[in-house]
């Protein structure tokens, strides 16, 4: 008697959770995916007038815009995965290990800008990467940054990078904090030097938080939009854009051609991405805990 109503009380309590996770996540994915099987613009009173089958998959498959945006999709994660790691990493072992008197400081003004709307970031960089913007006035430049297709999308990378090595750098930090310190006493001993330590202890050490950075940013990779949209629009001539601001762009622009069927088939795509890549971690994790 007391397990059920023990049981019920959590079930009571969870209600509300489950509510807005069906409310917020479940009920619009399933909306999304039963969509993109739909021609509809958003203005139409029923969504599901005019079944269409996989032609809206079909559409993106032969745009080559669709292409541009998977690549730089890619390329977007790459450098949130791997640069912004990687960066982070070799800041908060430069940080932790340097022994210097503004450590503190020094964290948080790199970590500063991960409390900014990257709205705000966007408006920002765009102003200083501006033809008329101060980059240009500092280097007697007349360049468009934002306008050259080779570099718009590093420039994004860079931007990105920039607003948010601060929360990966916190989270390295932390695992720097909780290394067990006697190794590294013992590598003394031994005779290690600086290099060997580093590369031997302290960075096999953080793999685990180094795999949690990764994640995190592999998610946020490709859920990127507002960044971008900020930034370029897409722009120029599509070249900048990704899976979501292409989505955007179908679906919900003034200019684009308001076919949210086809907007739903890319979510899709995006969905269908993330969920291979966590399949794949779950299996790799499994793997890798069992050959331990």
């Amino acid at each position: 008697m007391l397990y059920k109503t023990f049981h019920f009380k959590t079930l009571l309590y969870l209600l509300p959770a489950v509510f807005i996770f069906l409310t917020f996540n479940v009920i619009p994915g399933l909306t999304s995916l039963i969509l993109s099987f739909f021609d509809f613009s958003g203005f139409e009173t029923n969504l599901f007038r005019k079944f269409v089958g996989i032609d809206n998959f079909i559409k993106i498959y032969e745009d080559k815009y669709f292409w541009i945006a998977l690549k730089n999709t890619f390329l977007f994660v790459f450098g949130a995965v791997f640069i912004q790691t990687g960066i982070a990493l070799i800041l908060s072992i430069f940080i932790f290990f340097g022994n210097f008197k503004f450590s503190v400081l020094v964290r948080s003004i790199i970590f500063f800008p991960c409390v900014l709307a990257p709205v705000s970031v966007g408006l920002v960089w765009k102003k200083i990467l501006e033809q008329d913007g101060v980059l240009n006035s500092i280097l007697g430049l007349d360049y468009s940054w934002l306008s050259s297709v080779s570099l718009v999308m590093w420039l994004i990378i860079m931007v990105n990078t920039w607003q948010w090595i601060g929360y990966n750098l916190v989270i390295y930090y932390a695992g720097l904090q909780s290394m067990n310190i006697e190794l590294l006493e013992a590598s003394d001993i031994d005779g290690a030097n600086w290099a060997q330590k580093i590369f031997s202890i302290v960075i096999p050490l953080l793999w685990p938080t180094t795999i949690l950075n990764m994640i995190l940013n592999l998610i946020g990779g490709f859920r990127a939009f507002d960044i971008v949209y900020v930034l370029t629009r897409g722009g120029p001539a599509h070249y900048s854009e990704v899976l979501a601001s292409y989505l955007y762009y179908y679906s919900f622009s003034a200019g684009g051609p308001n076919k949210m069927g086809v907007g739903a088939s890319v979510a899709f795509v995006i969905f269908g991405c993330i969920l291979t890549i966590a399949v794949a971690r779950i299996i790799i994790t499994r793997r890798t805990g069992k050959e331990k």
